[in-house]
C-alpha cells in the first residue's frame, strides 16, 4: 500500500483524480468500480473538470442500501448518476447498476457476479473507509464474503439513515465481495472524514483481521491510499 497524506480534502481529491485520469488515458475502456459517499465526491468533481473522454469507461456501482428505493435521493444509484455517470457522460449501456428491492436478491447477486465475470476484473476499484473498518458493505465479522452478496449492516453503518432499519428484516445492502475487490488491478483507497481515526490506526498495524476488513488491502500489490487522517 502506497500511502499519501494530503494537506486537505481538496488535495486528496486532486491527487486521486490525477491517478485515475492517467489510467483512463492508457485504457479508455477500463472497468471502474464506483464507491459513493463523502470521500469520493470531490474526486469525481475533479474528474468532471478535466477534458478527458470518459465515455468508453465501464462503470459498476459498488454497493446499495437495502429498503431505500433506487430513485430515492439518498440511494447510491441517485448519488452515482448525480456525481459520476451524468457529469462524465457515461452511456447507460456502459453503466451496471442493481436493485436491492428485487423479490429475489439471490438472483440479483448472481446477475451481478455474472457481469463481473464477463467484464472484469476491475481495472480500478474506489474504496472509502467505514468508521468500523468496513469497505463497501463488507462489515467486520467472523468471516468475509468473497463474492457479490447481500450484507447485513452494522449499527454504525445504519446511522447513515434511520429508514434503513424500518423494513421487515434487519438492515441490509448488496455489495461486491472481498475477492472481487482484491482482484482489482488498482485500488484507490480514500481515507478522509470524521471518526475514521481508530479504524485507520488499526489498519496501520498491518495486522490482517476480519475485525477490520480494510486490513486485507495489505494483501493487494497496487493500492494507492490517499488520506487526510493522521
Amino acid at each position: 500500500m502506497k500511502i499519501t497524506t494530503a494537506i486537505d480534502y481538496a488535495e486528496l481529491s486532486q491527487l486521486a483524480s490525477a491517478s485515475i485520469l492517467s489510467s483512463v488515458r492508457e485504457n479508455p475502456s477500463l472497468f471502474f468500480c464506483a464507491a459513493t459517499g463523502g470521500s469520493p465526491t470531490g474526486m469525481y468533481a475533479e474528474m468532471a473538470k478535466n477534458a478527458a473522454d470518459f465515455t468508453q469507461m465501464r462503470v459498476m456501482k459498488m454497493d446499495e442500501w437495502g429498503i431505500i428505493p433506487s430513485e430515492h435521493p439518498d440511494s447510491c444509484e441517485s448519488y452515482l448518476h448525480k456525481h459520476l455517470v451524468g457529469p462524465l457522460a457515461i452511456p447507460e449501456s456502459r453503466y451496471f447498476g442493481f436493485d436491492t428491492n428485487m423479490s429475489d436478491t439471490d438472483s440479483e447477486c448472481l446477475r451481478m457476479q455474472g457481469i463481473i465475470a464477463q467484464e472484469g476484473p476491475f481495472d480500478i476499484c474506489i474504496l472509502g473507509l467505514g468508521k468500523n473498518g468496513h469497505i463497501a458493505f463488507n462489515e467486520p465479522a467472523s468471516f468475509l464474503n468473497a463474492k457479490f452478496h447481500k450484507a447485513s449492516l452494522a449499527e454504525s453503518t445504519i446511522q447513515h439513515d434511520p429508514a434503513l432499519s424500518q423494513g421487515a428484516e434487519p438492515a441490509f445492502g448488496l455489495c461486491v465481495g472481498m475477492e472481487e475487490i482484491l482482484q482489482s488491478k488498482k485500488i484507490i483507497f480514500l481515507v478522509t472524514g470524521n471518526g475514521k481515526e481508530a479504524a485507520f490506526k488499526q489498519i496501520m498495524t498491518k495486522q490482517i483481521t476480519t475485525d477490520c476488513p480494510a486490513s486485507f488491502l495489505w494483501l493487494h500489490p497496487n493500492v494507492e491510499c490517499y488520506t487526510t487522517v493522521n
